[in-house]
């Protein structure tokens, strides 16, 4: 996900009307929010503070997020985090982690994760 930003010159001002202003540079950045929450996954962070990351980047709904959760799915390990990568994963909506979900879904230690992986399987496979 990119943010743009939106730059003004005071020479862009139009003398004539005080209220118009025109933009004349438009710079793109990456976005650092996202950037933050992945590194947030990261297994040194508290686990409530990886679960409320991964919570984010579902809100966000960012395909850039994708990598960064298919990777920390299988390596947290509080059954709470993978629950919400899980959840992060669905709401993203990509078919592309279902192989991830699926081995989820068979080798987790808990049954609950299990059961929010298989969900999450059903709802992205239609």
């Amino acid at each position: 996900m990119l943010t743009v930003n939106i730059n003004q010159r005071p020479e862009a001002v139009d003398k004539t009307n005080i209220f118009a202003t025109f933009p004349i540079a438009i710079e793109v950045q990456p976005d650092r929010e996202l950037d933050k929450l992945l590194a947030a996954l990261s297994p040194d962070t508290p686990w409530g503070d990886r679960k409320i990351a991964a919570k984010k980047l579902g809100y966000m709904r960012s395909p850039e997020a994708l990598p960064g959760l298919l990777e920390a799915l299988p390596a947290d390990p509080f059954w709470m985090v993978r629950c919400a990568i899980i959840q992060a994963l669905e709401r993203i909506g990509d078919p592309g982690a279902i192989p991830t979900l699926r081995e989820t879904a068979i080798i987790d230690g808990f049954q609950v994760v299990r059961s929010h992986a298989a969900k999450a399987i059903e709802r992205l496979s239609h």
